[in-house]
């Protein structure tokens, strides 16, 4: 009774994140729906820069760590949101070859649901381990980060977006490694595999695909940071760790499906093999064999030539690409820094 009472519990806690929640409540798809927060946000951040900063105490490179950190946070959210809700939709299109599953409606309903308490610790944890240290570490001596009443306008908008994106970067940093896995175990668990036919798992190489994209933007909108030399060392420990993720983010979702097509490649090469010692066999008692020695030869070299993996070069060209996101997001921070030069002289 006790067990079961705990795995009740352990299950109601498996909850729609509250970011998720917000963007499947409003109309719009995510990403039309970041922009608009952002504009949101940028309207309220200079506005109240008129009416609370009229002293124009604030630094030109505090207010462009301020619309930058604004862009970083919406994207950081955004990013948290449109990762979750691709796993779900991930995890229904496979219902053509997962729906017989025993848990299939279990796992159709888990699908973008996590423990809240642990997406409540993973943020917590994040700030104090990495925004903190950022934050002390970026902050220019002798000043003190943490001495409110010497915020200006722009320093506070710095403090009050750092807690949000980099709790959100670590939530969604989790839940691309955990709907990932979900998926691959997903993958693994289907019982049949027809090596010749991947149209039904491309929901797994989309899923992939989405990770590593969402991954590496996030690498380009904090390459904006780059305008300013105090942020060099975080950016590339984040530069780093984000590119590792994107290739997890890009191969995880894949493992399950990966290891079910070696399985069935060396079954249907296993086959080939026997078909070939039957027909040899025929062919020297001249009997008549079931199929001759060249078509088993086609099949087999057929069967060589499908790759452990369920997609083609033309994936991996795209992931490539997708590494060149933060040079061309480097390049238009530099042009940003000298706009906003010009407009502030």
């Amino acid at each position: 009774m006790t067990i079961d009472n705990n795995t009740s519990a352990l299950a109601s806690s498996y909850k729609s994140p509250l970011m998720l929640r917000i963007f499947d409540s409003l109309p719009g798809n995510p990403v039309s729906i970041g922009i608009a927060f952002t504009a949101i946000l940028l309207i309220l951040f200079l506005s109240g820069r008129t009416f609370f900063d009229t002293a124009g105490n604030s630094a030109p490179d505090d207010l462009r760590i301020a619309i930058t950190q604004i862009l970083i946070m919406v994207y950081s959210g955004t990013a948290y949101a449109y990762v979750l809700m691709a796993a779900r939709k991930s995890t229904h299109a496979l219902s053509p070859v997962a729906q017989d599953l025993p848990d299939w409606p279990a796992i159709v309903d888990r699908a973008g649901k996590h423990p809240w308490w642990i997406l409540l610790l993973i943020g917590a944890a994040n700030y104090l381990v990495i925004g903190v240290v950022v934050t002390n570490a970026t902050t220019v001596e002798p000043e003190n980060p943490w001495a409110w009443q010497t915020w200006g306008y722009d320093v506070f908008w710095h403090r009050l977006t750092t807690v949000f994106f980099v709790w959100w970067m670590a939530c969604f940093s989790y839940v691309t490694i955990v709907e990932s896995i979900r998926l691959s175990r997903l993958s693994d668990k289907i019982r049949s595999l027809d090596i010749l036919d991947m149209r039904p798992y491309q929901p797994l190489i989309r899923q992939g695909l989405t990770n590593a994209l969402l991954v590496l933007g996030m690498v380009s909108v904090l390459s904006l940071l780059a305008v300013e030399s105090r942020y060099y060392l975080a950016l590339v420990s984040f530069w780093i760790m984000f590119t590792v993720l994107a290739w997890i983010g890009m191969m995880l979702p894949l493992r399950g499906i990966r290891k079910k097509i070696k399985a069935t490649r060396n079954q249907e090469l296993d086959w080939c093999r026997q078909q070939m010692v039957i027909s040899r066999d025929a062919l020297k008692s001249g009997g008549s064999a079931k199929q001759s020695i060249a078509e088993i030869m086609a099949y087999r070299t057929l069967i060589e030539n499908t790759g452990n993996w369920p997609f083609d070069s033309l994936t991996l060209v795209r992931f490539a690409l997708y590494l060149l996101i933060p040079l061309g997001s480097w390049l238009g921070g530099a042009v940003v820094e000298r706009g906003l030069d010009f407009i502030l002289s």
